[in-house]
């Protein structure tokens, strides 16, 4: 039991110290690079067993089935950041109970209403799935219905407390404005009390609360950034036709460095060209937004233009005939502030 009050303690510091600063970022932006978003989950919930107690001041314990977890989930995603409000109903059915060292078989719910306030953060590794960690405090209302075959009721009695939880999971992002989530939770509480129904006397107990979940969510996002737009080959107006500087600008998806069906069409366009002149060298340059660090940021842009270069070479480009480099967040397209989300400063130059 105290193993959980530290594991809560830890929790409720981490988003204690946390909340400031998220609090600051989310109001002093409003409009600017996050999104707002809901979505509902379901899943499986075990509930830890036996959860040991007192009735009268007799120990006492009881045992649980599996269950089921479903919910809903409201918040504000800023960058790596997300910070959302829970609600969630997790429901045990109990199959026995312990007094004084005897067993019996006991039939009953424990059911759980939570009302959470989590912090997760994303890790942004440029994989097609990203995991996550976070916490999350909040009150839960518990609620403790039994009885015994012979004895009919005994007991349903409520009791709020406090709630802690932890969560591990990954995300993918099926497209700009919907996410997929696979999340572990454990949720624990302080102990509730109850008492059992005044036909037996009304006598308090205990019990714990701890609960393991693994949970399936679908995501949607309000204000998120659109997605990047396909710009034909574009050259420098008034330049004279034999030298002209011809440009092809390749867009990518927020912390993506694969090239989108858009942009490959892009690339082919640009292969045609080298194929179809005289031998140039072509300069095959990578960009990145302000949305993150510009270490983050330099290497995803070497990565965008190492793949460019890579599928230029596949449709009959040389390798050699390319100097490839990276840019990171620097000669933005469209100047922005630092940590704003822009789709055009999201690219690969291939200029001849």
């Amino acid at each position: 039991m105290s193993n959980r009050y530290l594991l809560g303690a830890s929790v409720a510091l981490a988003v204690a110290l946390s909340w400031a600063d998220a609090q600051a970022q989310l109001f002093a932006m409003p409009g600017g690079p996050g999104a707002w978003y809901i979505g509902g989950e379901g899943g499986w919930t075990n509930l830890e067993s036996p959860q040991v107690g007192t009735l009268g001041g007799a120990p006492f314990s009881q045992n649980f089935k599996d269950g089921i977890n479903i919910g809903l989930r409201a918040g504000y995603e800023w960058g790596p950041l997300r910070i959302e409000e829970e609600f969630s109903f997790r429901q045990n059915h109990i199959s026995g109970a312990t007094l004084n060292g005897v067993t019996a078989t006991a039939k009953g719910n424990r059911n759980a209403y939570a009302f959470m306030t989590n912090l997760i953060y994303d890790f942004t590794f440029g994989w097609p799935i990203t995991p996550h960690i976070g916490g999350g405090i909040g009150a839960v209302q518990l609620r403790d219905s039994f009885g015994m075959p012979n004895n009919g009721s005994i007991a349903s009695s409520t009791d709020w407390v406090l709630g802690y939880q932890g969560i591990a999971g990954v995300r993918y992002n099926i497209n700009p404005n919907l996410a997929f989530d696979l999340d572990y939770r454990y949720l624990g509480t302080t102990d509730p009390s109850f008492r059992t129904n005044a036909a037996n006397g009304a006598v308090p107990y205990t019990s714990g609360y701890s609960t393991h979940s693994v949970l399936a969510s679908l995501s949607v996002r309000f204000g998120a950034p659109p997605p990047p737009p396909v710009i034909a080959p574009m050259a420098p107006p008034m330049a004279p036709p034999a030298a002209a500087r011809k440009v092809f600008l390749v867009f990518f998806d927020w912390d993506r460095d694969t090239i989108t069906p858009e942009g490959m069409q892009i690339v082919q366009r640009a292969a045609n060209e080298f194929r179809a002149g005289a031998p140039v060298t072509i300069q095959v340059t990578g960009y990145a937004d302000r949305s993150g660090s510009p270490g983050y940021n330099q290497r995803l842009s070497e990565r965008r233009a190492n793949n460019v270069a890579n599928a230029l070479g596949r449709m009959g480009v040389p390798r050699q005939a390319m100097a490839v480099s990276g840019r990171g967040e620097n000669d933005n397209r469209v100047p922005t502030a630092d940590g704003v989300r822009e789709p055009q400063n999201r690219r690969v130059e291939i200029v001849f």
